[in-house]
C-alpha cells in the first residue's frame, strides 16, 4: 500500500518548515504503514491538479495538508474538484458548526469563511475540534483522498482522532503476512554515538535501525516485521529486556511525539511537587518548555528571568562583589540565585538556576562560549554543575534546558 502527502503553501517552499509530514511519517511507522511520497506545492490551482496527478499514478491514499482556509489562495478543494469532476456543495452541517464558532468568539461569520464549509460532492466532512477548517474524505477509483488543514497542531489532532479507523479499514484492504512496525524511543544521557554502539552491537544483522541527535537528544527506531502490531510489540519488549536493557535507564518516552519537558510535568504532576526557576542565559526558554504542557500550572510556580547583573542583584540578591569577583557566570553566581530563590519562593520543591555564556560572544579562555552553570536546589540543599556546550546560541540554549530537566527527572522520587 503506497500512500502519499501533497503539503500546500508557498510559505513551505519560502519562509515556513513544513512538519506534518513528520508527524504522520512517525504515526503511519508505529502502524505498520510507511509514507511512501511528501510533495510540496505552491498555491496555484493548476499546478495543484498537476501534482494530484503525478502522485496519483502509484498512490492507494493520496493526503493534503493546507490549502482549506477562508483565503483567495486556499485553493485545496477546488484543485481537488477540478480532479475528480466533483462538483464542489455545502455542507449545512459543517456551515452551522462553523457559524457557531464564530458566535463564540463574538464575530459575524464572513462569505469568505462560509467557503470553508464547502465538501466535493459525496464527500464525508472530518470535523475539525481545534479550529475553523474542517478536513474532507472521499473515495473514487479506489482511491482515498483525505484533505487535511495545514497548522500542525490541527493537523496533528485530526490524524489523532480520524486515523485509527482508517488504518483499521486499510489492514483489512491490503492484508499482508507481515508489515513493517517501526518503534521510536528517546533517551537523554546518552550521546548518538554510545547509542549507536548498543544498537550495533545487539542488534546488526537481525535488525534494521536508526538514530537521530537533536540537542542532547537521541532517538532510536528499531525496525520489526509482524503479521501485526501485537506480534510485533510482544518480539519489541523481548528485544528492550534481552538486547537493550542497558538502553533503559536512559530512555523517557515511548513516542516520536513526546517531549521531555512532557514527562518532566507528568512526572511532577504525579509526585504533587512544584519547581521555580532563575534563568539568565536561557532567557526564559526552560520555562516556555514546562508551560508549553497542558496543566504545567500545577506544578509551576513561576520564573525570574535575569538576564542583567543589575536584575541578579535587586531581584535575587546576589552580591556585587559575588559578581565582580566570580563574574555573572560562576558556581558563585548560581549558588547565590537559587539563595534568592529559596528566599522568594520557600514553598517550592525544586529550584533551578541557569547562568551561562550562549554565545556567540562573550566567552574567554577560561569560561568559553557554552560554559553552563547550573544550580538546582531543594529545601536546603543545592546541586551545581558545570556544563560545556558546543553549537550555536540557540543549541546551547537549548542543550542546557534539556540537561536539566533530564537531571531534574534523574532526582524526582
Amino acid at each position: 500500500m503506497k500512500i502519499s502527502l501533497l503539503a500546500i503553501g508557498n510559505e513551505l517552499l519560502e519562509n515556513v518548515v513544513e512538519k506534518n509530514s513528520h508527524f504522520l511519517s512517525s504515526y503511519l511507522m508505529k502502524e505498520g504503514f510507511e509514507l511512501n511520497r511528501v510533495l510540496i506545492q505552491r498555491d496555484n490551482l493548476n499546478d495543484i491538479v498537476t501534482a494530484l496527478e503525478f502522485i496519483s499514478t502509484d498512490s492507494d491514499v493520496i493526503i493534503t495538508s493546507g490549502g482549506l482556509g477562508p483565503t483567495n489562495d486556499d485553493l485545496t478543494r477546488e484543485a481537488v474538484s477540478k480532479f475528480l469532476n466533483k462538483k464542489l456543495v455545502i455542507d449545512k452541517e459543517a456551515l452551522e458548526e462553523l457559524k457557531q464558532k464564530f458566535a463564540i468568539r463574538n464575530k459575524e461569520i464572513t462569505k469568505e469563511n462560509e467557503k470553508q464549509a464547502l465538501k466535493l460532492e459525496g464527500a464525508t466532512i472530518l470535523k475539525n475540534p481545534v479550529g475553523t477548517a474542517p478536513g474532507i474524505y472521499i473515495e473514487q477509483e479506489n482511491r482515498e483522498y483525505i484533505l487535511l488543514p495545514g497548522v500542525p497542531s490541527e493537523f496533528k489532532t485530526m490524524i489523532e482522532i480520524y486515523f485509527p479507523d482508517f488504518i483499521k479499514k486499510w489492514q483489512k484492504k491490503f492484508p499482508y503476512e507481515k508489515n513493517k512496525y517501526s518503534f521510536f524511543y528517546k533517551t537523554t544521557g546518552l550521546s548518538e554515538a554510545e547509542v549507536g554502539k548498543i544498537l550495533d552491537e545487539n542488534l546488526k544483522g537481525e535488525f534494521t535501525y536508526g538514530t537521530i541527535a537533536d540537542e542532547g537528544i537521541i532517538t532510536f527506531r528499531i525496525d520489526i516485521f509482524a503479521k501485526d502490531k501485537k506480534e510485533a510489540s510482544s518480539i519489541m519488549s523481548e528485544i528492550l529486556k534481552n538486547k537493550l536493557n542497558s538502553l533503559i535507564p536512559f530512555i523517557f518516552a515511548e513516542n516520536f511525539s513526546t517531549s521531555l519537558s512532557e514527562v518532566f510535568v507528568r512526572k511532577m504532576e504525579s509526585l504533587d511537587k512544584t519547581i521555580v526557576l532563575a534563568e539568565s542565559c536561557s532567557g526564559g526558554l526552560l520555562a516556555k518548555k514546562i508551560t508549553d504542557i497542558p496543566g504545567s500550572s500545577r506544578i509551576f510556580l513561576g520564573c525570574i528571568v535575569c538576564y542583567s547583573n543589575e536584575l541578579k542583584k535587586s531581584l535575587l540578591g546576589v552580591p556585587e562583589d559575588v559578581l565582580d569577583k566570580f563574574g555573572a557566570v560562576s558556581s558563585e553566581t548560581a549558588k547565590f540565585m537559587d539563595e534568592g530563590l529559596k528566599k522568594l519562593f520557600p514553598m517550592a520543591d525544586y529550584r533551578v538556576s541557569i547562568t551561562g555564556i550562549a554565545g556567540p560572544e562573550g566567552g574567554s579562555r577560561e569560561k568559553p562560549v557554552g560554559t553552563v552553570f547550573v544550580a538546582v536546589g531543594r529545601e536546603n540543599d543545592v546541586n551545581i554543575k558545570k556544563l560545556n556546550f558546543l553549537g550555536t546560541r540557540e543549541s546551547i540554549r537549548e542543550k542546557t534546558t534539556n540537561y536539566v530537566l533530564y537531571f531534574l527527572l534523574k532526582e524526582l522520587k
